[in-house]
């Protein structure tokens, strides 16, 4: 098959063809050799076929952003120590991989992966290696150069990985399945899940290089945009010319190392720094801690930033409320509720005005201030977007609390 028709192939114009059984090696050597050992490229060869491979390392002392590399160990030694569980807790010894891939497009038979970046620490240093396919038809040789198939299971770090880029690479190997090594299926840690879990309404945008520039204190100068890597690379392999490639190389080795960075400074947050982020952040760990029913580290955050007043912290003491209800703490989760309503918007304001409404009611016996809450949820539902079973649910409320002081009311006379 010419290049230019491997080229075709790669961007989905050519007609799919029957499946056939990959040969048990590629014969044709890639051109262009020469050209990308250049830039630090090694023709490796296997049984499948041939695979370029770069290797970086790292001093442990390497400087990312405002993180050192080595403050990995001290993260990792530090979530030993916690009594908490977390999707990120992870111990010194795991076989830690950071993963990031560079692909011909986004979804389809005809999109490739190209790239595959890998970073591990080894005893005195970090080690990167790329590996780059020289051609289509080296697929397998490609892919099986990773060593993603090996029986140790890493734990693969990645930034929306978990979505996208560990999908394509298990719907690549399935096309080479007659052939290769069966693909683990790995523990994932998606940072990207991550970022948006602490950072939510605080950033405006989720791409890496906003987290680089914003959190981790690293702005990229030489990188390649995004939307220029795939042609970028087939031009390389049609043309042999190696320095767009180069620039895609850096831009994967950059996406990897943010990846350690941003490990570091989330582990940092949802284990002890309490200091350098925004409230709206510290909300966002605390309710995260929630979900996963760890409700005293949950309960540290909340009451952290309840200890500021106003609008800034009306969502954590709604939050921290909750957990007071549940505990059977019902003075201070009533009060709790009434300091953050005023402050809160949307729905969520009229859920705090219905769970007060409820406690006054059932748990603090107070019907006349039962009633000046649900009085609250139904003017603040007429000036926000909720749905009419919850108006109504407020309107039967209404009635039956009234009811029920009228009932109480011959009781008092009679006494």
């Amino acid at each position: 098959m010419s290049f230019e028709n491997k080229l075709l192939q790669m961007k989905g114009m050519l007609k799919k063809q029957p499946a056939k059984k990959q040969p048990a090696r590629a014969v044709e050597r890639p051109l262009y050799e020469k050209e990308w050992r250049k830039i630090g490229l090694e023709l490796k060869e296997n049984k499948f076929g041939f695979v370029y491979e770069k290797k970086i390392h790292y001093p442990l002392h390497q400087i990312h952003g405002k993180v050192q590399l080595d403050e990995l160990n001290r993260v990792l030694a530090a979530w030993e120590q916690t009594p908490f569980e977390h999707p990120f807790k992870l111990k010194q010894g795991d076989p830690i991989v950071f993963f990031d891939t560079e692909t011909t497009g986004l979804s389809g038979t005809g999109a490739y992966i190209f790239l595959i970046g890998l970073l591990v620490q080894k005893e005195d240093h970090f080690e990167m290696t790329q590996y780059i396919m020289p051609d289509p038809s080296h697929e397998a040789a490609f892919l099986y150069e990773t060593g993603l198939w090996r029986d140790e299971e890493p734990i693969i770090f990645s930034y929306n990985g978990k979505s996208f880029d560990w999908p394509q690479l298990t719907s690549r190997w399935t096309m080479h399945r007659q052939v290769l090594p069966k693909l683990p299926t790995p523990q994932q840690i998606d940072l990207f899940h991550g970022t948006k879990r602490i950072w939510k309404n605080e950033l405006a945008r989720m791409k890496l290089s906003t987290i680089e520039e914003e959190k981790l204190g690293f702005i990229r100068e030489g990188d390649v945009p995004g939307y220029l890597i795939p042609p970028i690379y087939l031009d390389a392999v049609k043309s042999g010319f190696p320095d767009g490639l180069a620039k895609v190389l850096y831009h994967n080795e950059l996406d990897i190392l943010s990846l350690v960075s941003l490990y570091v400074l989330s582990s940092d947050l949802l284990m002890q720094d309490l200091l350098s982020e925004t409230s709206g952040a510290y909300t966002n760990i605390g309710k995260w801690y929630a979900d996963l029913k760890q409700f005293d580290q949950s309960a540290a955050y909340l009451e952290h930033v309840t200890q500021q007043r106003g609008s800034s912290a009306a969502f954590a003491r709604f939050l921290l409320a909750i957990q007071k209800k549940r505990n059977g703490q019902h003075e201070e989760a009533v009060q709790l509720f009434k300091e953050a309503a005023p402050h809160l918007r949307g729905a969520v304001e009229v859920e705090a005005w219905i769970h007060a409404a409820k406690l006054y009611e059932h748990q603090l016996g107070n019907l006349d201030q039962a009633i000046i809450m649900a009085g609250f949820a139904k003017e603040a539902s007429q000036h926000t977007k909720v749905r009419n079973s919850l108006i109504q649910d407020i309107d039967k409320r209404l009635l039956r609390l009234e009811g029920k002081k009228r009932k109480k009311r011959p009781e008092v006379a009679q006494n």
